[in-house]
């Protein structure tokens, strides 16, 4: 085994901490306020949406389209079908896969509010730990899932979320990898733009990206009924193990809010800091959610 293959496997193999079960205080104590990822499980397993399948989606169709990004997740074109049509893509597609036959993309379903668009799922993620979250989100907290669906083999590139909020992320059905890198290592992963990377962790070329041998590399296998905890500004890059749904919430501390509308000196874009503000405004200076969320809504789109 040559060097690079021994420095390649030693970041791969680092994996993350799991925590059967956690406190709100835990939560804060151990991982929030230490900067630090984690995998929860044991708080979901009596959602109803683990066993989510095609005929339940069809047996719900309200005729609402959905936006399919096709292409890269980062630079594609977006397609609106029904959920039923991209089921049936997804389905076809993981057939084909599992007979050894060439199968054409189906694209990726991302960063939708799915709640928001279709309540009549939200019984099916009952009850909800939304104590792990500020309790300024916790009244409307399904206003700021995103969501996703997608075929074995999905990608999203390497990056961090633009806002620089913390991440929780749900696995409800299938598989997910997971490969992490620290925000505060973010200045050796090549970023272009604001908040997408160049270097590919998992097959890394460090003859190209020399800086990136600096990296302190983690994963996390995602199981269905498992949350994890990204840190704000954690970069992360992940692929579709199998055919897959799941979500996150996307969301602020007041010190994290602050630091999102000073990443403006940093790069970001004008609009991130005024959806920062908003958040700010609302963690820090009180002005309730109900006030706040009709301006920010506009990020959820903004995002995908």
């Amino acid at each position: 085994m040559n060097e690079f293959q021994v420095t390649q496997e030693k970041q791969i193999l680092e994996h993350i901490p799991i925590q059967n079960g956690i406190t709100r205080k835990e939560f804060y104590q151990d991982f929030v306020n230490e900067g630090k990822p984690v995998v929860i499980r044991g708080m979901t397993s009596g959602w109803n949406a683990l066993e989510w399948g095609a005929d339940y989606f069809k047996a719900k169709e309200t005729g609402v389209k959905i936006p399919i990004k096709v292409g890269n997740v980062n630079e594609g074109r977006r397609e609106m079908m029904l959920i039923s049509e991209y089921i049936e893509l997804l389905d076809a597609y993981e057939k084909n896969i599992k007979l050894g036959l060439s199968a054409d993309p189906v694209g990726y379903l991302h960063d939708i509010p799915f709640f928001y668009m279709f309540p009549e799922y939200l019984a099916d993620i009952l009850p909800f730990p939304k104590e792990l979250l500020p309790e300024w989100y916790r009244p409307k907290w399904q206003n700021y899932v995103q969501f996703f669906m997608g075929a074995t083999g999905s990608l999203t590139p390497l990056h961090f979320d633009t806002l620089l909020t913390h991440n929780l992320f749900f696995q409800v059905v299938g598989k997910k990898q997971f490969i992490l890198i620290d925000g505060a290592q973010k200045d050796h992963s090549y970023i272009r733009g604001w908040r997408w990377s160049n270097f590919d962790p998992k097959y890394p070329d460090y003859e190209k990206f020399p800086e990136a041998k600096k990296l302190n590399i983690k994963e996390a296998i995602l199981e269905p009924g498992d949350i994890l905890y990204m840190p704000s500004g954690m970069l992360h890059q992940v692929h579709g193990l199998s055919q897959s749904i799941s979500f996150n919430i996307d969301w602020h501390t007041v010190k994290s809010a602050k630091k999102g509308v000073g990443s403006l000196w940093k790069g970001a874009p004008l609009k991130n800091v005024y959806y920062n503000a908003l958040i700010y405004a609302g963690l820090g200076l009180k002005v309730p959610e109900k006030y706040i969320f009709p301006l920010y809504k506009t990020y959820l789109n903004y995002i995908s």
